[in-house]
């Protein structure tokens, strides 16, 4: 298949941008990038998918979600224990709807992998088969972990690491380019986090990724042990580096594990000094736009550190479990890709694209997403699943939960504007 013609932007710590650009897929890997009219002529039997006036861009990688959770929007759940309730009472049947439903409104935001943590304590033998059937049913990529937490039971924790390993080892066998299994553990204290890392590195060995949730209550100068990893260990990924102490922070980065964080306000705490990805948590599945209230007075680091935050960091580990050149739009590297239908009205060039990303191009209304190669959405329609029926089972799941919860789902939230108390 040829892409084009169209703007191609390259992806990777120095994008360059490429005028009246095709390219060129072959299977699940990108086999040519170069001028449109050249790779027409060469291959004039490939069907074209037409790009005309769209910028191609790498797809996004989500580094830390909770997917199951798409079924809260609208309970406006603030607190750790009412999350933990919320988890409780998911069945399987909600899981995989909720995943599909989550998973949907990633892939209209142009995101083709996601790093997934999970817990579900009332089906949690049956929870990861639901996740991996509703990712391959959407046709995105997924890592994903059953997360084992401090505040477990001891016969709990040990269940949860068992799955979560016996359920990787179980994908690799599948030798499926779309999904992994990964090593999940959650914890609130630094002695916590230390028993539960050895833990997890331990069930994971040399074969599966860790993926830590952090919700320490840490300061920033407490102290993190200086050896933790055993050899051969892979790259872990760690959700909520602004909650981490900063030896830790230094240690991660220094083994090659990847950092992730949520919210504009984190990030900004820790973007300029911390290589960090972006992660949607149990938010919007789009990545952060940049805060409108500091456009005007941003400099060039923070432009191009929220550039590197959304196709950089994430796309760095994401190239252990699922491909070197994942991020990127060059010859081998997979076939991710996301159409975006952006006609800027002023020079978009290896010189501006930072800027553009950061005032525009990231809200751009998203007309193609491939993944390995598959066509997912075109002309601006999700083409894998139905997303009616998807819209539905998952309204039907949500209020069974909310039921579970003893939520009234007619009962506003709030008071109608200019009402008195």
């Amino acid at each position: 298949m040829i892409i084009g013609p169209c703007t191609v932007v390259t992806g990777g710590p120095a994008p360059a941008v490429l005028d009246d650009a095709a390219v060129r897929v072959v299977g699940a890997h990108i086999a040519q990038v170069g001028p449109a009219g050249s790779i027409a002529a060469a291959h004039p039997d490939d069907t074209l998918w037409p790009a005309r006036g769209h910028v191609l861009l790498p797809g996004l990688i989500d580094a830390h979600a909770h997917l199951a959770r798409h079924l809260a929007r609208g309970l406006a759940l603030r607190s750790r224990d009412a999350w933990d309730r919320y988890d409780a009472a998911l069945s399987p049947d909600d899981v995989h709807w909720a995943v599909v439903a989550a998973l949907v409104e990633g892939l209209r935001h142009g995101v083709t992998t996601v790093c997934d943590f999970h817990r579900s304590p009332g089906c949690l033998d049956r929870a990861l088969p639901e996740i991996v059937a509703a990712a391959t049913k959407v046709g995105v990529r997924v890592a994903t972990c059953y997360g084992a937490c401090e505040s477990d039971p001891p016969a709990a924790r040990e269940a949860a690491f068992d799955e979560s390993a016996a359920f990787a080892r179980d994908l690799a066998r599948r030798r499926s380019g779309r999904l992994r299994g990964m090593v999940g553990v959650r914890a609130g204290t630094l002695a916590g986090l230390d028993r539960l890392v050895h833990r997890s590195l331990e069930a994971a060995g040399t074969s599966q990724a860790v993926h830590v949730d952090l919700v320490l209550d840490a300061t920033p100068a407490e102290r993190w042990p200086d050896a933790l990893w055993p050899p051969g260990a892979l790259p872990a990924m760690w959700a909520h580096a602004e909650r981490a102490p900063r030896g830790l922070l230094g240690a991660v980065q220094a083994r090659g594990d990847a950092l992730s964080a949520t919210g504009i306000a984190a990030a900004a705490a820790l973007g300029l000094e911390t290589d960090l990805a972006w992660g949607s948590d149990a938010g919007l599945h789009a990545p952060p736009a940049p805060d409108a209230s500091h456009a005007a007075g941003a400099d060039r680091m923070q432009v191009e550190a929220h550039y590197a935050r959304v196709w950089v960091h994430g796309a760095r580990w994401a190239a252990e479990p699922f491909g070197r050149g994942i991020g990127t739009i060059a010859p081998g590297a997979p076939a991710d890709l996301m159409l975006v239908d952006y006609r800027p009205a002023t020079e978009f060039s290896s010189a501006t694209v930072f800027d553009h990303l950061w005032s525009g191009l990231l809200r751009a209304p998203v007309a193609g997403v491939m993944v390995c190669g598959e066509v997912l959405v075109d002309n601006g329609q999700v083409v894998s699943v139905d997303e009616r029926e998807v819209a539905a089972r998952a309204r039907e799941c949500a209020a069974r939960v909310w039921t579970r919860l003893d939520v009234d789902a007619h009962r506003p939230m709030t008071r109608p504007m200019g009402t008195q108390r």
